[in-house]
């Protein structure tokens, strides 16, 4: 083995293509050429005397020699890491790569508007794959399969680190925009009268805030469904007498774009009642969650750039 030319970018690759088992999604994440990433899996197997990894019809499926390599390259590259963000000078004009941001519905438009208005413009050999989350994707994110994602407080997971980027104000009640429940200051005793349409994502609640907050005043709210679409959500509001409740800036500045949906903002100690059920181990916010495997200087400038637009976003969408 030829180990003294052995460097970091190789080692990367290697990583990268063992965590996708194909070299276009390996060049993606690396901000490489598929060709680029093959002939570093050349020289590779050139140095090592192995083939690393056979192609199947699934994919790249590594050998294992390339299994027992895995372990030591993620040490050497983390070593590597730390280095570059301590001593390296970082030009995001020049930095290359490929981050996956995970969000709720209710956040991926935000996140969206970051990365076009603030990062790209400054870093536009980054590369981002923004979607929409509806299952618990925490262990992707300690691992770091998944970069970042955008949700609410009510998050469980081992090995994650959060930032909050903004803390939940104000809440409202979303319905048709004819519906009696808008035309005053709503109590639970109004609340109960109507159904709830739950805007539900990977739900912490065994059930839904306001069906607890009726009963204990002696109501009970019927529940019509849920959905995780913020879209869907506002066709079932215009076509029927639900309403649902939402604690997020951007979800109301949609609102204002459907003419059908309106919403009114529930009174000052009702919305107190509702952050105070909702607390976890966390304060009731919008947090942007990460894990610590990748420590790299481009991570942590998109890491920075995310908070600060996010937090802008909606500050913004707050006063509107």
């Amino acid at each position: 083995m030829k180990l003294d030319q052995l460097n970091y970018n190789q080692l990367k690759v290697l990583l990268a293509v063992y965590k996708h088992g194909q070299g276009h999604q390996a060049a993606n994440e690396l901000g490489m050429t598929a060709s680029a990433v093959s002939r570093t899996l050349k020289g590779l197997r050139d140095i090592f005397k192995d083939s690393l990894f056979v192609r199947r019809s699934c994919g790249l499926i590594p050998t294992e020699k390339t299994n027992q390599l895995i372990p030591l390259a993620k040490k050497l590259v983390d070593q590597y890491q730390q280095i570059e963000q301590h001593y390296s000078v970082f030009t995001p004009e020049e930095s290359g790569g490929q981050f996956t941001i995970l969000a709720y519905d209710e956040f991926v438009y935000a996140v969206q508007k970051v990365v076009n208005d603030c990062i790209l413009p400054e870093a536009p050999n980054l590369k981002f794959e923004i979607r929409t989350l509806s299952h618990d994707c925490t262990a992707e994110v300690a691992n770091g399969d998944i970069d970042f994602m955008v949700v609410y407080e009510g998050f469980e997971g081992k090995n994650l680190n959060w930032d909050m980027f903004a803390e939940t104000g104000d809440i409202y009640i979303l319905a048709n925009h004819r519906h009696p429940i808008l035309a005053k200051k709503p109590n639970l005793a109004d609340i109960s009268r109507y159904p709830l349409l739950e805007l539900d994502n990977y739900n912490d609640l065994t059930c839904p805030l306001l069906v607890n907050l009726c009963r204990e005043v002696g109501q009970e709210m019927e529940v019509a469904g849920y959905t995780d679409s913020v879209a869907t959500a506002m066709r079932l509001l215009a076509e029927s007498n639900s309403i649902t409740l939402s604690c997020n800036q951007f979800t109301r500045n949609f609102v204002e774009m459907v003419p059908q949906v309106d919403y009114v903002k529930l009174p000052d100690e009702l919305a107190r009642l509702v952050r105070e059920r909702r607390c976890t181990e966390r304060d009731v916010g919008n947090y942007i969650l990460y894990g610590d495997i990748n420590n790299s200087a481009s991570f942590n400038w998109v890491k920075s750039k995310l908070i600060y637009g996010l937090e802008r976003e909606w500050r913004l969408a707050a006063e509107r």
